[in-house]
């Protein structure tokens, strides 16, 4: 019960969060207002004690669970298409990452090992486990970590925001949806959701990178073509995810990670500014060689988390599944050839 109690006390204070930023007119509300008003908490030292595994299993299945509706028989020919921009961005994330961990380590007395570990846009439990293997400095490798994505999450909504209001952006069409199809039923509902969570589960049982979002994706896109119905959301579901996520980064940023930046703040942030100016020119190239929508191309690069990124892309307008298949790969290539050029230089 106490725990549960905890669980809902952090809540609330995230969604007092959510409130605040919203009321600000901060871009991202809803994670980015529960995300920092947590933090602070956690900082404090009041951060309830309670298990956030099934916080993130929620809020995962459910964002799996809103963009799965974008999924249908088209879906494998429109990957095929993404196929060259994907491999492409992929590749220009993993160059840009190899070079910001170079310039971290003749910025920083950390080893070679960490400073690449630490600077590559992989995500922060991924990189954690690789860094074990190798003995890397395991804080060096979070704090590093997560002031990239935090950074990440608070600048691509303010690049986004401008380039809406700057420049003149060609919609990319939208993915072909399939009319006339009846919408689900109460019924439908209640095995989709469970259709979710059985996706999400086998995801995260495969130890597949954000398996637990894309299991979710992936289980009710199919479950929908497979009854040959169509299904909505409630927004309110969208703004719990993006709370539920909050909440669960806000944990992650403690008083000692806090003070740990201190010794290597200045190649972080000078790697963090260089990663991310690097992914919003790879955002313009990508506009510029397939003339998709410039705001899903921004999201498409942004060096983030996966989930995080994907449930923005569906509050803006943005392109989430495109999104979603971009960072998958991203990530799917930096575990599968970073560690290679790890080892292949250290």
């Amino acid at each position: 019960m106490s725990q549960l109690l905890g669980f809902l006390a952090t809540f609330a204070v995230g969604t007092a969060g959510f409130l605040l930023f919203k009321t600000l007119r901060i871009p991202n509300p809803a994670m980015l207002g529960a995300l920092f008003a947590t933090a602070a908490l956690n900082i404090a030292g009041l951060y309830p004690a309670f298990p956030l595994w099934p916080v993130s299993f929620a809020a995962n299945a459910a964002i799996g669970f809103i963009l799965g509706r974008q999924i249908d028989r088209h879906t494998l020919a429109k990957m095929r298409e993404l196929l060259p921009y994907v491999a492409g961005s992929a590749a220009g994330i993993i160059a840009l990452s190899f070079f910001c961990g170079i310039v971290f380590y003749k910025l920083s007395n950390v080893p070679l090992e960490t400073a690449l570990i630490a600077s590559t846009a992989g995500g922060i439990t991924e990189m954690m486990i690789f860094g074990m293997s190798l003995e890397a400095d395991l804080a060096v490798v979070a704090c590093v970590q997560l002031f990239r994505i935090v950074s990440a999450l608070v600048l691509i909504p303010y690049v986004v925001t401008f380039s809406a209001k700057r420049i003149k952006v060609t919609k990319a069409p939208p993915t072909k949806g399939q009319p006339g199809l009846e919408s689900f039923s109460a019924q439908d509902y209640a095995v989709l959701a469970f259709v979710a969570a059985a996706g999400a589960a086998t995801g995260l049982f495969f130890r597949i990178p954000a398996g637990g979002m894309l299991g979710a994706m992936l289980a009710c896109g199919a479950y929908a073509i497979r009854i040959s119905k169509r299904y909505t959301y409630d927004p309110r579901a969208r703004f719990a995810a993006q709370i539920a996520l909050g909440l669960v980064m806000g944990n992650r940023m403690t008083y000692e990670m806090v003070l740990g930046l201190r010794w290597i703040l200045l190649p972080t942030v000078l790697t963090t500014v260089v990663m991310l100016t690097g992914c919003v020119a790879l955002a313009f190239l990508l506009h510029k060689l397939s003339g998709w929508d410039l705001l899903t191309c921004l999201l498409c690069t942004a060096p983030a988390g996966l989930s995080q990124i994907a449930i923005y892309a569906e509050e803006i307008g943005a392109d989430a599944f495109t999104t979603s298949i971009f960072h998958t790969v991203r990530i799917l290539s930096i575990v599968s050839v970073f560690p290679w050029l790890v080892l292949l230089v250290t």
